[in-house]
């Protein structure tokens, strides 16, 4: 591969990589390769701050949003091409200039299913970062994978013999709206991308290009009815903190790379369908609460399609509630259960003690820590009788889950990257130290 060296705000183009062409690296540490990280400077700062404890880092380059959010001063390669193409080259730079571990953001990419597979073969370490599993002020880290390829999967209580374990670590203060900072960066990410790019950097596209008119469009409607919501809507959430006990149900993104690769044939209009089916069949007198994601662009689809769903089978239309704000945490608290395929948001119904069943896969899919479900029946059950998991269990879940797999942080603030940043570096330095000790099984 060769060196880039480009300003970050320079669009000028430069010319792909040869596939076979092997990489030059200065400095005599560890090698760390750096692949896609998270919209915003995170991975130019996590690789600034590899080399100033002596690593020896090397990050590809997919499209011009990851060049925009490069310094220019770094050693970078810049990749285009198919899938298929990838794989031939990360296996021949794996055999010509092997690094010691992969750093990557998004386990489900399309260029990181590959790197995962191609550093298992090899045997190298792979941390896999995504935003974390308990937000906010934690970010995940893991080695190997995350969500369902995560090593997590296999925890029992009281008997998980982890291979890294660290200090359980308080979350960080965050100040500020991470919605609007991570909107932000991604603005810039993704206008660069879909402008600049190579016509050939679209086989590596995890998220598909937009027209600029188009998507500015959705995201300032998106912007703006939201907000309108945030005080149409109080009525609602005031009513509902006044009646709690409602069956909460949280939508997910329906370009959500776990809604896509890891629902176990679920997706949003099935959840839809099932849970108003099982309510009219309810024997109970019960309400739903379908909570919709906040960067989710379909909330028109999705309101129309509950309330036709609702008129079919005759629903009182006070029994069926569609909210596009509130904080998750405050209706999880006042709900008596949640329906999920695998969304975050479970984690706020598990702190407070609500019972949760999981459709999709996902860390928490634990018969330890949740019910678990599959079909439409399995809703129906869960509206008719549901049952908390042993407190027990869920605290011992939880703590594991920050010792194993999060670090206090954030991707998108100042202060956050800087924290997220040391602790990246921290536990990559003990993971090689690991690794070089004969008597450790480190990760590999």
């Amino acid at each position: 591969m060769n060196q880039l060296s480009t300003a970050t705000h320079s669009f000028e183009r430069s010319s792909p990589v040869h596939p076979f062409e092997p990489s030059t690296r200065s400095g005599s540490g560890q090698r760390i390769l750096l692949l896609q990280g998270p919209v915003g400077p995170f991975f130019s700062e996590l690789h600034k701050a590899l080399n100033e404890r002596g690593f020896s880092t090397h990050r590809v380059l997919f499209n011009a949003g990851d060049r925009l959010m490069t310094s220019g001063d770094m050693e970078c390669s810049r990749f285009t091409g198919t899938l298929a193409t990838w794989e031939v080259w990360l296996y021949k730079e794996m055999l010509d200039n092997r690094p010691d571990a992969i750093v990557l953001f998004g386990s489900n990419r399309p260029a990181h299913v590959a790197a995962r597979r191609i550093a298992k073969d090899f045997g190298i370490t792979l941390i896999s970062l995504e935003e974390g599993y308990l937000r906010s002020g934690y970010i995940t880290c893991e080695v190997g994978g995350n969500n369902q390829h995560s090593p997590f999967m296999h925890w029992t209580p009281g008997n998980y013999l982890s291979r890294f374990m660290q200090p359980i670590e308080d979350r960080l203060p965050v100040s500020g709206s991470a919605f609007i900072k991570m909107r932000f960066w991604a603005a810039l990410y993704y206008l660069a991308r879909d402008i600049f790019s190579d016509t050939s950097d679209e086989f590596l596209f995890h998220r598909k290009r937009e027209h600029l008119l188009t998507l500015s469009r959705k995201w300032i409607t998106h912007v703006v009815v939201r907000s309108a919501a945030q005080v149409f809507e109080s009525a609602k959430r005031r009513m509902l903190s006044r009646n709690p006990g409602y069956i909460l149900v949280p939508l997910q993104v329906s370009s959500d790379s776990q809604l896509q690769l890891a629902a176990r044939g679920w997706n949003t209009p099935r959840l839809i369908n099932s849970a108003l089916r099982a309510l009219a069949d309810a024997k109970c007198d019960q309400k739903i609460v379908f909570k919709l994601h906040p960067l989710g662009l379909d909330r028109r689809a999705i309101k129309t399609l509950v309330r036709a769903k609702a008129r079919e089978l005759g629903l009182d239309h006070r029994r069926v509630v569609v909210l596009q704000t509130g904080r998750m945490s405050d209706l999880a608290r006042q709900s008596s259960g949640m329906i999920v395929i695998n969304s975050t948001s479970a984690y706020s119904a598990l702190h407070h003690g609500k019972p949760v069943l999981v459709l999709g896969d996902a860390v928490y899919r634990n018969e330890h820590v949740a019910t678990l479900g599959n079909s439409d029946a399995d809703v129906a059950s869960f509206l008719e009788a549901r049952k908390c998991k042993p407190q027990s269990n869920i605290e011992s879940f939880l703590a594991d889950l920050k010792s194993e797999c999060l670090l206090p942080g954030d991707f998108y603030f100042f202060n956050g990257r800087q924290t997220a940043v040391e602790g990246i570096v921290d536990k990559l330095t003990q993971l090689m130290e690991l690794k070089a000790c004969p008597r450790s099984e480190a990760y590999g």
